[in-house]
């Protein structure tokens, strides 16, 4: 219910609300969360307007993750509904074009917080083995790969394009080491 009302409020350029940011949509949800009993009562203490404040945002918090997912699906779904995606967003001829409008990363809030915890875990994985030499643990392993894949997709030919010829000659030396030991790891688990 709350997602489709961004469908019904209209953004200074008269697209959907999809953040609902305008006016019309923050009031609507003060007025839903005032009728839940989500307003402290006339003349009540401090303690309390701050208990039901924080109570307020906390239930905010949880609408917006609920919905992060909702509406990220949404958008995608345009790409097989061309006619709607037309209709409710002209001038946008694909659902990446309204990602890039309204500023959405097109993944829901908890994909984003999973893969930035697991970035993080494989760098402490990769970190302790290579600064302390500790070897990696058979439950660290996925981070450790992945931490790895992740890290060479980060390298470009741009990274190297300062670097001298001979110190541009030991690099891709290491990565053809690199490449062989990664081989021969591969054909190990065979």
């Amino acid at each position: 219910m709350v997602f489709e009302t961004a469908l019904l409020f209209k953004n200074a350029d008269g697209l959907p609300d999809l953040r609902r940011e305008t006016y019309a949509a923050r009031q609507w949800m003060t007025s839903l969360l005032d009728a839940a009993g989500l307003v402290a009562p006339p003349r009540s203490p401090l303690e309390v307007r701050e208990a039901v404040k924080k109570e307020r945002q906390s239930l905010l918090q949880s609408v917006r993750e609920a919905i992060s997912p909702v509406r990220v699906e949404y958008v995608r779904a345009l790409g097989g509904r061309p006619d709607e995606l037309a209709a409710t967003f002209p001038e946008m001829a694909t659902p990446d074009d309204v990602f890039a409008y309204y500023k959405i990363i097109p993944k829901a809030q908890r994909e984003v917080r999973s893969a930035n915890y697991q970035r993080r875990a494989a760098q402490q994985v990769l970190g302790a083995a290579m600064f302390n030499g500790d070897p990696i643990q058979p439950a660290d392993c996925r981070r450790a790969v992945d931490g790895l894949h992740t890290l060479a997709e980060a390298l470009s030919p741009a990274s190297f394009a300062e670097l001298d010829r001979d110190s541009l000659d030991g690099l891709r030396e290491t990565l053809r080491e690199t490449a062989a030991v990664l081989l021969d790891l591969d054909n190990k688990l065979g």
